[in-house]
């Protein structure tokens, strides 16, 4: 069973997602038929705000509204500030990252390169990005959810990296700058 059970985690990790997303769909998809306009972040925090899906890295994951606290991030990725807008130059939305779930939020975000393709739906749309920086951080260098006026709109992807094993603690944050191409 130790040996099995991440896998078993990964696997309803999965699935539990994969429902949450339909059902974001369906729902959407009603409430489309009946408005057009333009989507919101809810403010109930365990609501959904859409998802985020980067097929080079396989994550597929819903998103819930900020701030990124351990209490949203249970939830699942969440908005990296309480007053994150759809509307807003350069939004951030942050994730956990495992070292034993390979399919944990933002635990394979790794695999994802320059050139890679996020997908976001939020409501009705769907907007398309293209990661154009990858980098990493120290955790008190919160400049990376700054905005660019004048820049192109982005999505700023955050999760942690280099897990200290001695410390138990991730040293830093590595950040995923991708464009907006739609």
């Amino acid at each position: 069973y130790l040996f099995s059970k991440p896998y078993i985690d990964n696997y309803l990790h999965e699935k539990d997602n994969d429902h949450k997303i339909e059902n974001y769909d369906k729902k959407e998809k009603e409430q489309t038929k009946t408005s057009k306009s333009t989507p919101k972040i809810p403010s109930d925090k365990s609501k959904m705000a859409g998802y985020i899906e980067v097929p080079d890295a396989q994550i597929k994951e819903p998103v819930y509204p900020g701030p990124a606290t351990p209490e949203q991030l249970n939830r699942g990725v969440s908005f990296a500030e309480g007053d994150e807008s759809l509307n807003q130059q350069n939004i951030s939305i942050a994730g956990h990252t495992f070292t034993d779930r390979s399919h944990y939020q933002f635990t394979n975000l790794k695999s994802a390169k320059i050139g890679s393709k996020v997908y976001f739906k939020t409501g009705n749309q769907t907007r398309k990005y293209k990661i154009t920086k990858i980098r990493d951080v120290k955790p008190t260098e919160v400049k990376v959810l700054d905005e660019h006026p004048n820049k192109k709109n982005q999505l700023t992807l955050i999760t942690c990296d280099d897990y200290n094993e001695e410390t138990g603690v991730w040293e830093t944050r590595k950040i995923f700058i991708a464009t907006q191409i739609n």
